[in-house]
């Protein structure tokens, strides 16, 4: 692990898999080579299997999380990166960590889950806290969605998603460290496709909200792979 500065940004990135993975390629160059100084954050309590290689972008088998840090350490070692094994809970059950620990004031955070209950885990800490980036992407199987959260002084600056998706609202899923082994490896099929446009999509919201260009009152871009279109939405 690189040392980190108690005076960098930080980008905290939620999930490693479909998303994730590619999101942590074009992410690390672009905070490595950004004029401010940045800490990367990466957090997965899950590993890479072979099942995996088919539309996730890693070196090796075993923990997301570490693999991911050797990778963007080996790379870019300007760039101050953490590693964190395992699963968010809103407390901190066992075997998890603590949003709270995970995501701080001031933080951007890309949620590259596949579970709706931790989403709106995440996007409630994030909407207590002063100042926050949410960046959340997800994909089906041909189709997904980007949804953007901001909070600037105490204040949404955006519309909360939960307010126009009721499966985010009420999460009727379950978080994967609430499931069993058999559960977690019953995962739904993805398209390398989807998942790349996802993080792509994550990543050009990030580089317009830096450059202070993004339109807040769209805080959502649906994208359909086989109609080669994405479409932002008007959200109040």
């Amino acid at each position: 692990m690189n040392p980190s500065s108690s005076s960098s940004r930080r980008a905290v990135v939620i999930g490693l898999g479909g998303i994730g993975s590619w999101l942590v390629q074009g992410l690390a160059p672009l905070l490595q080579y950004d004029a401010e100084s940045w800490t990367l954050v990466l957090v997965d309590g899950d590993e890479y299997e072979e099942k995996n290689r088919n539309r996730q972008c890693f070196e090796m088998l075993g923990s997301k999380a570490d693999i991911q840090a050797q990778w963007v350490s080996k790379r870019f070692p300007r760039l101050a990166v953490r590693p964190i094994t395992e699963y968010l809970s809103a407390d901190g059950a066992d075997g998890t960590c603590p949003v709270s620990e995970a995501i701080r004031s001031g933080d951007t955070v890309f949620v590259c889950v596949d579970n709706h209950k931790s989403r709106k885990m995440v996007l409630d800490h994030c909407a207590k806290l002063r100042d926050a980036v949410l960046i959340s992407g997800g994909n089906d199987y041909t189709d997904g969605n980007v949804q953007i959260f901001v909070r600037c002084n105490g204040q949404d600056a955006t519309v909360r998603p939960d307010k126009h998706h009721p499966e985010l609202a009420a999460p009727r899923d379950k978080a994967p460290w609430e499931l069993s082994c058999e559960e977690l490896a019953a995962s739904a099929p993805q398209l390398i496709v989807a998942n790349l446009q996802a993080a792509t999509i994550m990543l050009s919201a990030f580089y317009s909200l830096e450059q202070g260009k993004y339109d807040l009152e769209k805080p959502e871009v649906y994208f359909d792979v086989v109609a080669c279109a994405a479409t932002p939405r008007v959200r109040r």
